[in-house]
């Protein structure tokens, strides 16, 4: 039984340049400012989104870079990388819905009108 290729072994070809440089040029292209942000900070979760593109759309070339390994990622987590919930409410009413949340890195944006507050939550 083979191993299986995860998030963090593509994350590992992603610091070799002679993986990137085997990666097809319309996806180099495409996705140049991602690749040059995970270069900046390769050890930020925010980008699990290009992990998950090159093991989608790089599927010959992440098996060519593990040929001991398989590409055994479910559909639905490619599908669900982000979780994104959105809160409408009152400034009273926040602190209560926040806390029924479950406790795992979230990246959240607020807006605020009068009394009236919208939060995007995009769970990690």
């Amino acid at each position: 039984m083979k191993n299986k290729i995860t998030l963090l072994d593509i994350k590992q070809a992603m610091r070799d340049s002679r993986f990137r440089d085997s990666l097809p040029q319309e996806f180099q292209e495409e996705f140049r400012e991602d690749v040059q942000k995970y270069l900046k900070n390769p050890s930020c979760k925010c980008n699990t989104p290009i992990y998950l593109k090159v093991i989608k759309e790089c599927k010959k070339q992440v098996q060519e870079y593990y040929p001991n390994k398989e590409i055994v990622i479910p559909e639905d987590e490619i599908e669900q990388a982000n979780h994104w919930t959105v809160i409408n409410c009152s400034i009273n009413e926040l602190e209560k819905k926040l806390k029924q949340l479950n406790p795992i890195q979230k990246q959240i944006s607020m807006a605020r009108y009068q009394d009236q507050i919208t939060v995007l939550i995009n769970e990690m």
